[in-house]
């Protein structure tokens, strides 16, 4: 098989699919668990952090080359567990793309399109998603890396001009009240920074290295945890803890009130704009990482995936029938607000971490032998 990119590239693609959780979910479910203290969660959470890097890092080392993540899982399952975890698999792959669609679709119509419905932007994202999908990873790997400092630069300006604006009284001072309630919201950080880079490592078959070292590994996840501070603090220093805590997308009702120059303001729409990229690239990869592993279930081997294009003979339709079911699911998945914010603070933190901390380590350790 063709190797097609470095570590580094991956990781620039990781990076870029956690800002969606870390903007969307972050700020608000940290302040309403830890209050004055929820921006210190992600800091608090990095030895976590650490531990997952030091875990993912021994599972990879199992993966022979060529091998994506639905191959491992199906070799280290054996024939007990290899097709049940595969189908596991390719199930959370389906619920976690249409739940990005129907995530981004609501982010949408209530910054931008206020009144619209959001069933038209799921199915565009998701046609465009699947498209991106049928092509290869490689170009995955290529729109993150070269998404990645457009979107920090444009986040790390707003940073700036926020923490410049933020409140100390806001952040400080933090107590050993604040302990208990920083220890509840622990899993917060852990799910983005685990869910994402356990979704980069989908695609770890197309490294030029054997495998992401552990120390990239921790080094990407310190930075990761160094980013959900720094917007944490600023919308906290903002906005304040309470009222954060009450916003369903706090970040961009503080983008809502920035003014840059004194001159330059309402640009929410923009950056709202921007940020469709990283629930598009994440839409994408688990679209092509579900459909991976649906023609892996189904006996079809799919030896050129990492080729320039795809130019599969047998199975194509399980491609377009796993892009067209995630579409689907996402026009019914959680219509009303109430539950798809059940859907982003629960269910999906919930499978993320189980997947993450219970599902691959099972596997890990029956495999232990092949």
């Amino acid at each position: 098989m063709q190797q097609s990119y470095n570590t580094r590239q991956l990781l620039s693609l990781g990076a870029v699919i956690a800002l969606a959780p870390a903007l969307r979910l972050f700020p608000a479910r940290a302040a309403a668990i830890a209050g004055r203290a929820g921006w210190l969660t992600a800091l608090a959470a990095l030895p976590l952090a650490v531990f997952w890097a030091k875990g993912f890092s021994l599972l990879l080392k199992r993966m022979q080359p060529g091998e994506q993540l639905p191959d491992l899982l199906l070799r280290l399952g054996g024939k007990r567990f290899g097709k049940p975890a595969l189908a596991a698999f390719t199930l959370w792959c389906l619920v976690y793309a249409g739940f990005v669609l129907r995530s981004g679709a609501d982010r949408l119509v209530g910054t931008v399109y206020p009144g619209a419905s959001p069933l038209l932007f799921s199915q565009l994202m998701g046609l465009i998603a699947l498209a991106a999908a049928l092509s290869s990873p490689r170009t995955l790997v290529r729109m993150g890396r070269m998404l990645l400092p457009l979107l920090f630069g444009v986040l790390g300006a707003l940073l700036f001009c926020a923490l410049l604006k933020a409140s100390p009284g806001n952040l400080l001072p933090v107590g050993a009240e604040s302990v208990l309630p920083l220890a509840k919201a622990l899993p917060l950080p852990l799910d983005i920074c685990a869910g994402a880079g356990t979704a980069l490592c989908f695609l770890a078959g197309g490294l030029r290295e054997k495998e992401p070292r552990f120390s990239v590994l921790a080094m990407w996840s310190a930075g990761i945890c160094a980013l959900l501070t720094l917007v944490s603090a600023a919308v906290t220093g903002q906005l304040g803890a309470d009222l954060t805590a009450q916003l369903a997308r706090p970040f961009f009702v503080l983008v809502r009130t920035l003014v840059f120059f004194r001159t330059v303001e309402r640009v929410e729409a923009l950056v709202v704009m921007l940020w469709i990229f990283p629930d598009f690239l994440m839409t994408a990869l688990f679209l092509w990482a579900g459909q991976y592993s649906l023609r892996l279930l189904c006996g079809y081997h799919p030896d050129t995936a990492l080729h320039p294009r795809f130019d599969f003979s047998e199975g194509r339709v399980l491609i377009w029938a796993f892009g067209a079911a995630a579409t689907v699911l996402s026009l019914f998945l959680a219509p009303q607000p109430a539950q798809l914010e059940r859907w982003s603070t629960l269910y999906i933190p919930a499978a993320n971490l189980g997947f993450v901390f219970i599902f691959l380590p099972f596997i890990y350790i029956v495999g232990r032998d092949n």
